[in-house]
């Protein structure tokens, strides 16, 4: 690098809340951290570009996570994606249907000239690499997924992928990305999920929810497009005591709509809305169970609080992999489509609240504290040193796994040093990425 402190460029785009907050996360930490040693910039690189291409795309971006809430177009856009093959489909597009957009935003990183580009989302992740190859060669570019799983759109080409869970980063090398160029790092969390330590009733009070009765979040990730309204007619018919906080995002007129029927609703139940929160965490903590869909960020903000949840939609395949991950494998709550349904399961929760305990363990491990920003901070910090040193501990990381496959898998000492020896070597080539894809996946179901 230069004389100067290494430029990191964290980037900011809209599609959804999860690609936003995943970057403060990780920009925070940077901050926090090496605030001596590195310039950290912290850029909304389409919104505030200047360019009308960026800006509309972007706003195309936030209508196309709005339009997932109609049955089957995030399914039929996931498809579309997957057409020729991911990899394939995903530079056949962003060369041709969005080319003079790829290349604006190519030109908003030349004006920057970074040392290191993060990025949280695989359109700006795809130009960032453009620029690599067209303008700075010099540049590296590293990128953390906010969905649990790396789907096909996430140009392989990355010198750094960080992923959250050990499945994503299975699927990080069944794509193809090189061997020393993925790290799985627990969740980033950021500030507004950190510093909140209060108690229940703290915020309770803070946020005016009564202190009697059982407290219920709903929600649709931050533009409320989906069941929120559907589930809150439904839950407003109760006879038992409840409060049903609405939390509707950039979405006026559901709060519109439910602000109409405030003095209609029956005694036994309180109902107050929220537009947009920053400090939607506090809200979370404050109630005792969380309804929504399957959003990766508004369900990990909820569980790191320690409150259960109901996933109610999956948009996307995306999000049907958010829902088996917390749902069916670490059973932090229930899966109910049923509007119904979902009022007489919260019923029950309301006369049997000690129900909810069997989901409390689950939810511990989600420990907020443990918060991965750090140790993707830590590592850009070394990508933005020394790649080579980099990499040989990204290196050292995939050997340890390889070798306790080997140990595994073979009783004798012999075996194991040399079956490991050959794999690495080869992973080391890049031979046999998709075997040491399947060697994660083994031993993530044997723990």
């Amino acid at each position: 690098m230069n004389s100067r402190e290494p430029v990191v460029l964290v980037t900011y785009v809209e599609a959804g809340l999860g690609h936003i907050v995943s970057a403060q996360a990780i920009s925070d930490a940077l901050k926090k951290k090496y605030a001596d040693k590195l310039e950290i910039r912290d850029k909304y690189v389409m919104r505030d570009s200047g360019n009308d291409l960026l800006i509309k795309q972007e706003q195309f971006m936030i209508k196309s996570v709005q339009n997932y809430a109609h049955a089957g177009s995030g399914f039929f856009q996931y498809f579309a994606m997957f057409l020729f093959g991911p990899q394939n489909t995903l530079n056949f597009v962003f060369n041709t249907v969005y080319k003079k957009k790829a290349d604006a935003l190519v030109d908003v990183y030349a004006k920057e000239n970074p040392d290191v580009i993060v990025t949280t989302h695989f359109f700006t992740h795809y130009c960032a690499l453009k620029y690599q190859r067209e303008r700075n060669g010099k540049v590296k570019v590293v990128s953390y997924c906010p969905d649990n799983n790396v789907h096909g759109w996430w140009d392989k080409r990355a010198d750094m992928i960080y992923t959250n869970n050990p499945l994503a980063t299975a699927q990080a090398y069944k794509l193809g990305f090189k061997s020393g160029c993925v790290l799985e790092a627990f969740y980033p969390t950021r500030e507004a999920v950190t510093k909140t330590d209060g108690t229940k009733e703290f915020y309770r009070q803070k946020l005016g929810i009564p202190l009697d009765k059982f407290a219920v979040v709903v929600a649709d990730g931050v533009y409320a497009q989906a069941n929120a309204q559907k589930v809150c007619e439904e839950l407003i018919k109760t006879d038992l005591p409840i409060t049903i906080c609405l939390l509707a995002g950039k979405n006026d007129e559901i709060v519109k709509h439910f602000d109409k029927l405030r003095d209609k609703i029956k005694p036994n139940v309180t109902l107050m809305t929220f537009g947009f929160m920053p400090n939607a965490p506090e809200l979370y903590r404050a109630c005792d169970l969380f309804i929504t869909k399957a959003g990766p960020n508004a369900i990990l903000d909820s569980i790191m609080m320690e409150t259960p949840i109901i996933v109610d939609f999956c948009a996307t395949p995306i999000e049907v992999k958010t829902k088996n991950l917390f749902v069916n494998r670490f059973n932090c709550g229930l899966y109910i489509t049923s509007a119904n349904k979902i009022r007489k399961q919260t019923e029950y929760f309301i006369q049997h609240p000690n129900e909810l305990d069997k989901f409390k363990k689950s939810l511990k491990f989600f420990d907020k504290n443990k918060n991965g920003a750090d140790i993707i901070a830590d590592d850009i910090m070394s990508v933005a040193c020394s790649y080579e040193d980099h990499q040989r501990d990204i290196y050292a990381i995939e050997d340890g796994i390889v070798d306790k496959y080997c140990q595994v898998k073979f009783n004798n000492a012999d075996k194991q040093k040399n079956a490991s020896n050959k794999f690495k070597a080869k992973l080391r080539k890049n031979k046999n990425l998709k075997k040491y894809a399947k060697i994660i996946e083994t031993l993530y179901n044997k723990d």
